[in-house]
Protein backbone atom coordinates (compact mmCIF):
# COMPACT_ATOMS: atom_id res chain seq x y z
CA UNK A 1 0.00 0.00 0.00
CA UNK A 2 1.54 3.42 -0.93
CA UNK A 3 2.46 5.82 1.84
CA UNK A 4 1.41 9.47 1.51
CA UNK A 5 3.05 12.14 3.63
CA UNK A 6 1.72 15.70 3.51
CA UNK A 7 3.32 18.81 4.96
CA UNK A 8 1.06 21.92 5.14
CA UNK A 9 3.11 25.12 4.95
CA UNK A 10 2.00 28.69 4.04
CA UNK A 11 3.57 28.28 0.62
CA UNK A 12 1.84 24.97 -0.06
CA UNK A 13 -1.48 26.19 1.30
CA UNK A 14 -2.09 28.25 -1.84
CA UNK A 15 -1.27 25.18 -3.96
CA UNK A 16 -3.68 23.01 -1.98
CA UNK A 17 -6.31 25.73 -2.28
CA UNK A 18 -6.05 25.78 -6.07
CA UNK A 19 -6.35 21.99 -6.22
CA UNK A 20 -9.27 22.11 -3.83
CA UNK A 21 -11.08 24.64 -6.03
CA UNK A 22 -10.79 22.46 -9.08
CA UNK A 23 -11.55 19.24 -7.25
CA UNK A 24 -14.60 20.48 -5.32
CA UNK A 25 -15.75 22.96 -8.01
CA UNK A 26 -16.11 25.69 -5.41
CA UNK A 27 -16.30 29.35 -6.38
CA UNK A 28 -14.69 32.09 -4.36
CA UNK A 29 -18.03 33.87 -4.12
CA UNK A 30 -19.25 31.35 -1.55
CA UNK A 31 -16.48 32.04 0.96
CA UNK A 32 -18.10 30.54 4.07
CA UNK A 33 -18.73 27.18 2.39
CA UNK A 34 -15.31 27.40 0.74
CA UNK A 35 -13.43 27.89 4.03
CA UNK A 36 -15.50 25.25 5.82
CA UNK A 37 -14.73 22.61 3.22
CA UNK A 38 -11.11 23.69 3.00
CA UNK A 39 -10.74 23.24 6.76
CA UNK A 40 -12.40 19.82 6.50
CA UNK A 41 -10.00 18.85 3.67
CA UNK A 42 -6.86 19.95 5.55
CA UNK A 43 -8.01 18.06 8.64
CA UNK A 44 -8.51 15.02 6.46
CA UNK A 45 -4.96 15.34 5.18
CA UNK A 46 -3.68 15.60 8.74
CA UNK A 47 -5.57 12.44 9.75
CA UNK A 48 -4.26 10.63 6.68
CA UNK A 49 -0.73 11.54 7.68
CA UNK A 50 -1.30 10.34 11.25
CA UNK A 51 -2.76 7.04 10.05
CA UNK A 52 0.15 6.26 7.76
CA UNK A 53 3.55 7.54 8.83
CA UNK A 54 5.30 10.41 10.51
CA UNK A 55 8.99 10.86 11.26
CA UNK A 56 9.93 14.07 12.98
CA UNK A 57 13.29 15.36 14.13
CA UNK A 58 12.80 16.53 17.72
CA UNK A 59 14.98 18.43 20.14
CA UNK A 60 15.58 17.64 23.79
CA UNK A 61 16.85 20.49 25.93
CA UNK A 62 19.98 19.88 27.96
CA UNK A 63 21.97 22.17 30.18
CA UNK A 64 24.02 25.22 29.09
CA UNK A 65 22.01 25.78 25.91
CA UNK A 66 22.75 22.29 24.60
CA UNK A 67 20.17 20.17 22.83
CA UNK A 68 20.16 16.58 21.65
CA UNK A 69 18.32 15.30 18.60
CA UNK A 70 15.99 12.35 18.49
CA UNK A 71 13.50 10.92 16.01
CA UNK A 72 9.81 10.78 16.86
CA UNK A 73 8.51 7.93 14.67
CA UNK A 74 4.87 6.99 14.14
CA UNK A 75 4.09 4.09 11.83
CA UNK A 76 1.34 1.47 11.62
CA UNK A 77 -0.37 2.86 14.74
CA UNK A 78 2.82 2.51 16.78
CA UNK A 79 5.03 5.24 18.13
CA UNK A 80 8.66 4.97 19.16
CA UNK A 81 11.72 7.17 19.58
CA UNK A 82 15.23 6.85 18.27
CA UNK A 83 17.88 8.86 20.11
CA UNK A 84 20.67 9.88 17.76
CA UNK A 85 23.35 10.82 20.33
CA UNK A 86 23.93 14.08 18.43
CA UNK A 87 24.38 17.19 20.61
CA UNK A 88 24.75 20.82 19.55
CA UNK A 89 24.74 24.27 21.11
CA UNK A 90 21.50 25.87 19.91
CA UNK A 91 22.21 29.35 21.29
CA UNK A 92 25.59 29.78 19.63
CA UNK A 93 25.85 27.12 16.93
CA UNK A 94 29.27 26.63 15.35
CA UNK A 95 29.90 25.26 11.88
CA UNK A 96 30.39 21.86 13.45
CA UNK A 97 26.98 22.17 15.14
CA UNK A 98 25.40 23.03 11.80
CA UNK A 99 27.02 19.97 10.23
CA UNK A 100 25.70 17.82 13.07
CA UNK A 101 22.17 19.16 12.55
CA UNK A 102 22.43 18.43 8.85
CA UNK A 103 23.52 14.88 9.71
CA UNK A 104 20.49 14.46 11.96
CA UNK A 105 18.21 15.64 9.15
CA UNK A 106 19.84 13.15 6.76
CA UNK A 107 19.25 10.35 9.25
CA UNK A 108 15.58 11.35 9.49
CA UNK A 109 15.26 11.26 5.71
CA UNK A 110 17.01 7.90 5.58
CA UNK A 111 14.66 6.35 8.15
CA UNK A 112 11.67 7.67 6.22
CA UNK A 113 13.00 6.18 3.00
CA UNK A 114 13.58 2.82 4.69
CA UNK A 115 9.99 2.64 5.91
CA UNK A 116 8.53 3.68 2.54
CA UNK A 117 10.67 1.08 0.76
CA UNK A 118 9.65 -1.64 3.20
CA UNK A 119 5.94 -0.79 3.10
CA UNK A 120 5.83 -0.91 -0.69
CA UNK A 121 7.78 -4.15 -1.04
CA UNK A 122 10.65 -2.39 -2.79
CA UNK A 123 14.38 -3.03 -2.58
CA UNK A 124 16.57 -0.25 -1.30
CA UNK A 125 18.70 0.80 -4.28
CA UNK A 126 21.28 2.31 -1.95
CA UNK A 127 21.79 -1.06 -0.26
CA UNK A 128 22.00 -2.86 -3.62
CA UNK A 129 24.81 -0.53 -4.64
CA UNK A 130 26.81 -1.38 -1.50
CA UNK A 131 30.08 -3.30 -1.92
CA UNK A 132 29.55 -7.02 -1.33
CA UNK A 133 33.23 -7.56 -0.48
CA UNK A 134 33.10 -5.17 2.46
CA UNK A 135 29.72 -6.56 3.51
CA UNK A 136 31.00 -10.17 3.31
CA UNK A 137 34.03 -9.27 5.43
CA UNK A 138 31.80 -7.70 8.08
CA UNK A 139 29.37 -10.61 7.85
CA UNK A 140 32.16 -13.01 8.81
CA UNK A 141 33.39 -10.78 11.64
CA UNK A 142 29.91 -10.42 13.10
CA UNK A 143 29.47 -14.19 13.15
CA UNK A 144 33.08 -14.99 13.98
CA UNK A 145 33.40 -16.99 10.73
CA UNK A 146 37.14 -16.53 10.36
CA UNK A 147 38.15 -20.13 9.80
CA UNK A 148 40.28 -20.79 6.77
CA UNK A 149 37.70 -21.48 4.03
CA UNK A 150 35.78 -18.26 4.67
CA UNK A 151 38.93 -16.16 4.74
CA UNK A 152 40.32 -17.91 1.66
CA UNK A 153 37.05 -17.32 -0.21
CA UNK A 154 37.37 -13.61 0.55
CA UNK A 155 41.03 -13.55 -0.51
CA UNK A 156 40.27 -15.20 -3.87
CA UNK A 157 37.31 -12.87 -4.36
CA UNK A 158 39.55 -9.82 -3.89
CA UNK A 159 42.14 -11.25 -6.28
CA UNK A 160 39.49 -11.90 -8.91
CA UNK A 161 38.18 -8.33 -8.62
CA UNK A 162 41.72 -6.91 -8.72
CA UNK A 163 40.86 -3.88 -6.62
CA UNK A 164 37.43 -3.23 -8.13
CA UNK A 165 34.31 -3.00 -6.00
CA UNK A 166 31.46 -5.51 -6.29
CA UNK A 167 27.99 -3.97 -5.86
CA UNK A 168 25.30 -6.48 -4.93
CA UNK A 169 23.35 -5.88 -8.15
CA UNK A 170 26.38 -7.04 -10.21
CA UNK A 171 26.20 -10.54 -8.68
CA UNK A 172 24.09 -12.50 -11.15
CA UNK A 173 24.04 -16.23 -12.00
CA UNK A 174 26.37 -15.50 -14.94
CA UNK A 175 28.78 -13.62 -12.68
CA UNK A 176 28.81 -16.59 -10.27
CA UNK A 177 29.61 -18.96 -13.15
CA UNK A 178 32.51 -16.75 -14.30
CA UNK A 179 33.88 -16.57 -10.75
CA UNK A 180 33.54 -20.36 -10.41
CA UNK A 181 35.59 -20.87 -13.57
CA UNK A 182 38.26 -18.58 -12.13
CA UNK A 183 38.34 -20.58 -8.87
CA UNK A 184 38.71 -23.86 -10.76
CA UNK A 185 41.84 -22.45 -12.41
CA UNK A 186 43.33 -21.75 -8.97
CA UNK A 187 42.12 -24.48 -6.59
CA UNK A 188 40.66 -27.98 -6.67
CA UNK A 189 37.04 -28.74 -7.53
CA UNK A 190 35.98 -29.41 -3.93
CA UNK A 191 37.80 -26.38 -2.54
CA UNK A 192 36.15 -24.16 -5.16
CA UNK A 193 32.81 -25.66 -4.16
CA UNK A 194 33.49 -24.83 -0.50
CA UNK A 195 34.26 -21.20 -1.39
CA UNK A 196 31.06 -20.88 -3.43
CA UNK A 197 29.03 -22.36 -0.57
CA UNK A 198 30.56 -19.82 1.84
CA UNK A 199 29.56 -16.99 -0.49
CA UNK A 200 26.11 -18.54 -0.96
CA UNK A 201 25.56 -18.52 2.81
CA UNK A 202 26.37 -14.82 2.86
CA UNK A 203 24.03 -14.12 -0.07
CA UNK A 204 21.22 -15.99 1.69
CA UNK A 205 21.66 -13.63 4.62
CA UNK A 206 21.68 -10.63 2.25
CA UNK A 207 18.35 -11.82 0.85
CA UNK A 208 16.95 -12.16 4.39
CA UNK A 209 18.04 -8.58 5.05
CA UNK A 210 16.23 -7.57 1.82
CA UNK A 211 19.38 -6.20 0.24
CA UNK A 212 18.78 -8.45 -2.77
CA UNK A 213 15.52 -10.14 -3.82
CA UNK A 214 17.02 -13.63 -4.00
CA UNK A 215 20.33 -15.45 -3.74
CA UNK A 216 21.50 -15.54 -7.40
CA UNK A 217 23.27 -18.87 -6.82
CA UNK A 218 19.87 -20.50 -6.24
CA UNK A 219 18.80 -19.38 -9.71
CA UNK A 220 21.49 -21.60 -11.28
CA UNK A 221 19.99 -24.98 -12.31
CA UNK A 222 21.30 -27.82 -10.09
CA UNK A 223 22.93 -29.64 -13.02
CA UNK A 224 25.00 -26.50 -13.79
CA UNK A 225 26.29 -26.06 -10.25
CA UNK A 226 29.67 -27.27 -9.03
CA UNK A 227 29.33 -30.77 -7.64
CA UNK A 228 31.37 -32.30 -4.85
CA UNK A 229 33.71 -35.05 -6.08
CA UNK A 230 34.60 -38.04 -4.01
CA UNK A 231 38.33 -38.10 -3.40
CA UNK A 232 40.63 -40.57 -1.71
CA UNK A 233 41.56 -39.36 1.77
CA UNK A 234 45.29 -39.81 2.29
CA UNK A 235 46.04 -41.54 5.55
CA UNK A 236 48.87 -43.52 7.08
CA UNK A 237 48.84 -47.01 8.54
CA UNK A 238 50.19 -47.67 12.01
CA UNK A 239 53.28 -49.21 10.40
CA UNK A 240 53.86 -46.04 8.37
CA UNK A 241 53.47 -43.90 11.47
CA UNK A 242 56.05 -46.06 13.22
CA UNK A 243 58.36 -45.63 10.22
CA UNK A 244 57.97 -41.86 10.41
CA UNK A 245 58.62 -41.90 14.15
CA UNK A 246 61.84 -43.86 13.60
CA UNK A 247 63.05 -41.57 10.80
CA UNK A 248 65.26 -38.63 11.81
CA UNK A 249 64.72 -35.34 10.00
CA UNK A 250 66.16 -31.88 10.55
CA UNK A 251 63.05 -29.95 11.60
CA UNK A 252 61.52 -28.38 14.68
CA UNK A 253 60.61 -31.32 16.99
CA UNK A 254 57.32 -29.72 17.99
CA UNK A 255 56.18 -29.89 14.35
CA UNK A 256 56.59 -33.66 14.49
CA UNK A 257 54.94 -33.89 17.89
CA UNK A 258 51.95 -31.79 16.84
CA UNK A 259 51.48 -33.94 13.73
CA UNK A 260 51.68 -37.20 15.67
CA UNK A 261 49.36 -35.86 18.34
CA UNK A 262 46.78 -35.09 15.64
CA UNK A 263 47.23 -38.61 14.20
CA UNK A 264 45.99 -39.94 17.55
CA UNK A 265 43.36 -37.30 18.37
CA UNK A 266 42.02 -36.18 14.98
CA UNK A 267 42.55 -32.48 15.70
CA UNK A 268 42.72 -30.02 12.81
CA UNK A 269 45.70 -27.72 12.48
CA UNK A 270 43.45 -24.83 13.59
CA UNK A 271 42.73 -26.72 16.85
CA UNK A 272 46.10 -28.27 17.66
CA UNK A 273 48.35 -25.23 17.14
CA UNK A 274 46.55 -23.09 19.78
CA UNK A 275 45.99 -26.03 22.16
CA UNK A 276 46.50 -24.94 25.77
CA UNK A 277 47.50 -26.93 28.83
CA UNK A 278 44.33 -25.67 30.51
CA UNK A 279 42.36 -27.67 27.93
CA UNK A 280 43.99 -30.93 29.03
CA UNK A 281 41.97 -32.51 31.86
CA UNK A 282 43.09 -35.34 34.14
CA UNK A 283 40.59 -37.37 36.13
CA UNK A 284 40.88 -40.28 38.50
CA UNK A 285 38.40 -42.93 37.40
CA UNK A 286 38.33 -46.28 39.23
CA UNK A 287 41.76 -45.55 40.77
CA UNK A 288 43.19 -44.94 37.32
CA UNK A 289 44.27 -41.60 35.86
CA UNK A 290 42.43 -40.76 32.64
CA UNK A 291 43.27 -37.86 30.30
CA UNK A 292 40.76 -35.78 28.32
CA UNK A 293 40.68 -32.72 26.08
CA UNK A 294 38.10 -30.03 26.67
CA UNK A 295 38.29 -27.38 23.95
CA UNK A 296 36.34 -25.28 21.45
CA UNK A 297 36.67 -26.23 17.79
CA UNK A 298 37.82 -23.31 15.67
CA UNK A 299 35.74 -24.32 12.64
CA UNK A 300 32.42 -25.28 14.23
CA UNK A 301 32.75 -23.34 17.52
CA UNK A 302 31.40 -26.45 19.30
CA UNK A 303 32.77 -27.45 22.70
CA UNK A 304 34.36 -30.89 22.54
CA UNK A 305 35.17 -33.25 25.41
CA UNK A 306 37.31 -36.11 24.14
CA UNK A 307 39.21 -38.94 25.83
CA UNK A 308 42.88 -39.34 24.93
CA UNK A 309 44.65 -42.47 23.70
CA UNK A 310 47.83 -43.78 25.38
CA UNK A 311 49.96 -42.54 22.46
CA UNK A 312 48.48 -39.03 22.71
CA UNK A 313 49.09 -39.03 26.49
CA UNK A 314 52.70 -40.11 25.89
CA UNK A 315 53.25 -37.11 23.59
CA UNK A 316 51.81 -34.75 26.22
CA UNK A 317 54.05 -36.26 28.89
CA UNK A 318 57.07 -35.72 26.63
CA UNK A 319 56.07 -32.08 26.20
CA UNK A 320 55.69 -31.65 29.97
CA UNK A 321 59.15 -33.07 30.55
CA UNK A 322 60.72 -30.95 27.79
CA UNK A 323 59.20 -27.76 29.16
CA UNK A 324 60.42 -28.60 32.66
CA UNK A 325 63.96 -29.33 31.42
CA UNK A 326 64.14 -26.15 29.33
CA UNK A 327 62.67 -23.97 32.06
CA UNK A 328 60.50 -22.25 29.42
CA UNK A 329 56.93 -22.63 30.52
CA UNK A 330 54.13 -21.78 28.12
CA UNK A 331 50.34 -21.81 28.21
CA UNK A 332 50.45 -23.64 24.87
CA UNK A 333 51.19 -27.35 24.49
CA UNK A 334 53.14 -26.75 21.25
CA UNK A 335 54.29 -23.11 21.54
CA UNK A 336 56.75 -23.34 18.65
CA UNK A 337 53.94 -24.63 16.43
CA UNK A 338 51.57 -21.81 17.47
CA UNK A 339 50.26 -19.95 14.42
CA UNK A 340 51.02 -16.21 14.90
CA UNK A 341 48.56 -15.17 12.18
CA UNK A 342 45.55 -17.54 11.90
CA UNK A 343 44.32 -15.74 8.77
CA UNK A 344 47.52 -15.76 6.68
CA UNK A 345 48.57 -19.18 8.07
CA UNK A 346 52.23 -18.74 7.16
CA UNK A 347 53.39 -21.21 9.82
CA UNK A 348 50.99 -23.84 8.51
CA UNK A 349 52.71 -23.67 5.12
CA UNK A 350 56.12 -23.94 6.78
CA UNK A 351 55.04 -26.99 8.78
CA UNK A 352 53.67 -28.70 5.65
CA UNK A 353 56.99 -28.06 3.91
CA UNK A 354 58.93 -29.86 6.66
CA UNK A 355 56.39 -32.66 6.92
CA UNK A 356 56.92 -33.43 3.24
CA UNK A 357 60.69 -33.52 3.80
CA UNK A 358 60.11 -35.91 6.69
CA UNK A 359 57.94 -38.18 4.54
CA UNK A 360 60.55 -38.22 1.78
CA UNK A 361 63.27 -39.15 4.28
CA UNK A 362 61.09 -42.06 5.41
CA UNK A 363 60.56 -43.26 1.84
CA UNK A 364 56.91 -42.15 1.75
CA UNK A 365 55.48 -40.23 -1.19
CA UNK A 366 55.61 -36.54 -0.12
CA UNK A 367 52.40 -35.85 -2.06
CA UNK A 368 50.53 -37.90 0.51
CA UNK A 369 51.82 -35.80 3.36
CA UNK A 370 50.16 -32.64 4.67
CA UNK A 371 49.02 -31.78 8.14
CA UNK A 372 45.35 -32.54 7.51
CA UNK A 373 46.24 -36.12 6.56
CA UNK A 374 46.77 -36.64 10.31
CA UNK A 375 43.02 -36.18 10.85
CA UNK A 376 42.24 -38.69 8.08
CA UNK A 377 44.79 -41.06 9.61
CA UNK A 378 43.08 -40.91 12.99
CA UNK A 379 39.62 -41.61 11.55
CA UNK A 380 40.75 -44.46 9.32
CA UNK A 381 42.84 -46.19 11.99
CA UNK A 382 40.02 -46.01 14.54
CA UNK A 383 37.66 -47.65 12.03
CA UNK A 384 40.17 -50.34 11.09
CA UNK A 385 41.87 -51.17 14.37
CA UNK A 386 39.34 -50.55 17.13
CA UNK A 387 36.56 -53.08 17.83
CA UNK A 388 34.18 -50.28 18.83
CA UNK A 389 35.29 -47.95 16.06
CA UNK A 390 32.09 -47.50 14.05
CA UNK A 391 31.11 -44.46 11.97
CA UNK A 392 28.97 -42.94 14.72
CA UNK A 393 31.83 -43.13 17.21
CA UNK A 394 34.28 -41.63 14.73
CA UNK A 395 31.79 -38.87 13.96
CA UNK A 396 31.66 -37.94 17.64
CA UNK A 397 35.44 -38.12 18.03
CA UNK A 398 35.98 -35.85 15.03
CA UNK A 399 33.36 -33.38 16.27
CA UNK A 400 31.23 -33.64 13.14
CA UNK A 401 27.77 -32.08 13.46
CA UNK A 402 26.33 -34.65 11.06
CA UNK A 403 27.32 -38.23 10.35
CA UNK A 404 27.11 -37.33 6.65
CA UNK A 405 30.47 -35.60 7.05
CA UNK A 406 31.93 -38.86 8.36
CA UNK A 407 30.66 -40.95 5.45
CA UNK A 408 33.82 -40.08 3.48
CA UNK A 409 35.63 -42.57 5.74
CA UNK A 410 33.52 -45.54 4.69
CA UNK A 411 36.42 -46.69 2.53
CA UNK A 412 38.66 -49.24 4.23
CA UNK A 413 41.98 -50.68 3.23
CA UNK A 414 42.28 -54.04 1.45
CA UNK A 415 43.33 -55.94 4.59
CA UNK A 416 40.13 -54.87 6.36
CA UNK A 417 38.06 -55.88 3.35
CA UNK A 418 39.78 -59.28 3.21
CA UNK A 419 39.19 -59.81 6.92
CA UNK A 420 35.50 -59.05 6.48
CA UNK A 421 35.15 -61.39 3.50
CA UNK A 422 37.15 -64.30 4.93
CA UNK A 423 35.07 -64.16 8.11
CA UNK A 424 32.13 -65.57 6.15
CA UNK A 425 31.72 -69.31 6.95
CA UNK A 426 31.98 -72.11 4.42
CA UNK A 427 28.85 -74.01 3.53
CA UNK A 428 28.90 -77.77 3.67
CA UNK A 429 29.12 -79.50 0.34
CA UNK A 430 25.96 -81.25 -0.68
CA UNK A 431 26.35 -85.07 -0.59
CA UNK A 432 25.86 -86.72 -3.98
CA UNK A 433 22.81 -88.99 -4.16
CA UNK A 434 23.55 -92.68 -4.49
CA UNK A 435 22.82 -94.07 -7.92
Amino acid sequence: MPVYVFFVTPLLLRFYTAIFQRFMNIHESNESLYHARLLWWIKGLSKLKQKTMGIHLREKKLGDGQISFYLDIYHNKKRWYEFLDIHINKNRPTQQDKDKKRLAQEIRAKRENEIIVKDNGLLDKVKRKADFVEWFDQFMKDRNLNYSHNRSALIHLKRYLDGSSLPFYIITPEWIKDFTRYLLSKVSNNTAGDYIRNISTALDEAARQEIIPQNPIRKIPPHERLRHKQIFRNSFTLDELQLLLDTPCKMEPQYRQAFMYSCFTGLRWSDVNPLRWSEIIRKNINDKEEWFMYFEQEKTEDIEYLPLSPQAISILQDRERQQAESGKKSIYVFPLAKEPDPIRRQLSKRVDYYLKKWAKAAGIDPKRMHFHSSRHTFATNVLENCPDGDLLTVSKLLGHKSIQSTMVYTHVRDNKKRAAVTALPMLKKAESNAA
